[in-house]
């Protein structure tokens, strides 16, 4: 047992508090301005992988366990006492790293159930406690550092442990408040941190569980600032501070993809990082889990987020014996191997310039190139680059960097030829070189010639929260939006009409095993309510009319937005068709 007062903790203290001292008093303030390049490496990464490893994996249900069990607290106990992760390799861990091609590793030092994997001189409720008594945390970062790869923590404020924690959840009869002080608690939190810090020099510290106080009573400011004068490089994300916008080095949006991104208070582009689990539910180990994400949505879902400016933290919930299970560890690995080849289109890029593509695609840029990612292969070979005034000096695929493709120019756009086939499924990459930088006029959503207002899925912005489910896929010919099942996420389209006219409301899409699912498209606010029909097949799209709307000249807004599910799916959402009625 190790506890306050020990050489370790005082030792530790000094450290921190000399550190602390030359920074001057603690105060609600930020930190102070970092160096201009403090973020630059993380801002190029991209891509990082997420741990989270607990006593809870022994159970199997995430890492929520607890909670969602409502274990007592002794039963609890048991799990981290006998939690004995004896195939736990830290070389194995960045070995896979590496070969995934992640640019930095953070993991779970302490979740919400308080068991901190790390050696703490101020708890006895730690790894070294259970069976397999060693520290994780030091080993792990001396093989991280060994392949180059930075090393994080995430670091639950939240604490179902703690005796000083408040407050209790509803179902904790067995652990009484009697004596408890949260200001207690936050001596702790604060003195784990100085010693995460200290003892294993992290480059990342990632906050969570902050929600359930304000930042006085977290200390958000003064544990920022203290931190930051231990270490200057390090990056802070945003949790720390309830996620207000502004602080923290960094955005988190959780198990979503923020439709344009993330943006300071004052509009400007704000770094950010979106994690997202590999598995549908939960983040810690779920031995009854069946379901995951594929290789290539998992690579369309990086592509997605880098496009935006963002970062990908990719999660995965090692098993109690401490291996990644292989569904996880196959995936990793295949990402990895389409970074050998497309790397460049990903690592160091910036987001696109382009507010849409009119195809399935995405962009990435990095100096005078542009970065085509295409994951739906069009029909007639080409794509089309909206207005591009760049004049382009060459094209060609990174599969094949010596052999260029042909293009033109038509009128404001740019149009690339491609091979017959696509020589990746589920992207890829077409490297455009301009001859200077990058200029291009806002694409905009208009009526075709005949006056219909074509608004296919892949010119949709979509809107989602935690929890999103819904993503697009490519279906043959077509791409359709799929996996809709969350009632909070939706397409929205932006479109221009030059006249007042009244439109026949048309939806394409695919409808699932024949079930009736309910659906609205809301266009300026007016809503049209419909239940699908029977389509051609679960992946082939019908056309059906919902109705009518009365449009004047100038911008628009449309939704569509399911209201129920059948058989756990909504559609397969093609397009929406605004027709000029006769």
């Amino acid at each position: 047992m190790r506890i306050p007062g020990v050489s370790a903790a005082v030792t530790l203290l000094a450290l921190a508090g000399a550190a602390a001292a030359a920074a001057g008093p603690a105060g609600p303030a930020q930190a102070p301005s970092p160096a201009p390049d403090r973020l630059q490496w993380f801002r190029e990464a991209k891509f990082g992988l997420f741990i989270h490893w607990g006593v809870y994996s022994m159970i199997g249900r995430e890492e929520w366990a607890r909670q969602l069990l409502q274990i007592p607290l002794e039963d609890y106990r048991y799990y981290a006492d006998n939690f004995n992760p004896v195939d736990f390799d830290p070389d194995a861990w960045a070995a896979l790293a590496k070969e995934a091609g992640v640019k930095y590793v953070v993991i779970t030092s302490k979740h919400h159930d308080g068991f901190s994997i790390f050696d703490s001189a101020y708890t006895d409720y730690d790894i070294m406690r259970s069976k397999y008594g060693r520290d994780i945390l030091g080993p792990l970062s001396a093989s991280m550092k060994k392949a180059g790869i930075p090393l994080g923590f995430y670091y639950s404020i939240m604490d179902w442990h703690h005796p000083d924690y408040l407050p209790r959840r509803a179902w904790e009869t067995d652990r009484t408040t009697k004596g408890a002080d949260f200001g207690r608690y936050m001596d702790f939190a604060e003195n784990q941190l100085k010693e995460l810090v200290a003892k294993y020099d992290p480059a990342v510290l990632w906050f969570d569980g902050e929600w359930e106080h304000s930042n006085e009573e977290q200390r958000a400011f003064a544990i920022g600032k203290m931190l930051m004068a231990m270490k200057p490089t390090l990056l802070i994300n945003d949790r720390l501070y309830k996620r207000e916008p502004g602080y923290g080095d960094f955005g988190t949006p959780e198990n979503f993809v923020p439709a344009t991104g993330v943006r300071n208070p004052d509009g400007s582009p704000r770094l950010w990082e979106a994690c997202y689990t590999m598995n549908w539910n939960g983040w810690g180990y779920n031995r009854y889990e069946t379901e995951f994400h594929s290789s290539p949505q998992l690579i369309r879902q990086l592509v997605e987020i880098v496009s935006k400016g963002g970062n990908l933290l990719l999660n995965v919930g090692p098993r109690p014996d401490g291996r990644i299970q292989d569904d996880f560890a196959a995936r990793l690995r295949e990402i990895g191997a389409w970074l050998k080849t497309n790397g460049e289109a990903v690592y160091g890029t910036t987001a696109s310039v382009f507010e849409r593509l009119p195809f399935f695609g995405r962009c990435t840029v990095k100096g005078r190139t542009l970065y085509i990612h295409v994951m739906g292969w069009p029909a007639d070979k080409t794509i089309r680059l909206p207005g591009l005034e760049t004049e382009v000096k060459k094209a060609y695929l990174l599969t094949g960097p010596g052999r260029p493709l042909t293009f033109r120019r038509a009128g404001k756009d740019v149009v690339v030829t491609l091979p017959e086939r696509a020589p990746d499924p589920a992207a890829t990459v077409v490297a455009v070189e301009l001859q200077g930088a990058p200029v291009v006029e806002p694409y905009m959503i208009v009526p075709e010639k005949d006056g219909r207002v074509e608004l296919p899925v892949y010119l949709a912005d979509l809107r989602s929260e935690m929890g999103q489910r819904a993503y697009l896929d490519h279906f043959y010919r077509t791409t359709m939006l799929t996996n809709w099942q969350n009632v909070n996420d939706y397409p929205e389209w932006t479109f221009t009409t030059d006249k007042a006219g009244a439109y026949e409301v048309r939806v394409s899409y695919a409808s699932m095993w024949g079930g009736q699912a309910g659906y609205e498209v809301e266009v300026d606010g007016l809503k049209l309510a419909a239940r699908t029909e029977p389509s051609p097949s679960v992946y082939s799209p019908g056309t059906f009319p919902v109705g009518q709307v009365a449009l004047g000249a100038g911008e628009h807004r449309l939704r569509v937005r399911i209201t129920c599910v059948a058989n756990n799916h909504a559609m397969n959402l093609e397009k929406v068709v605004l027709v000029p009625a006769k």
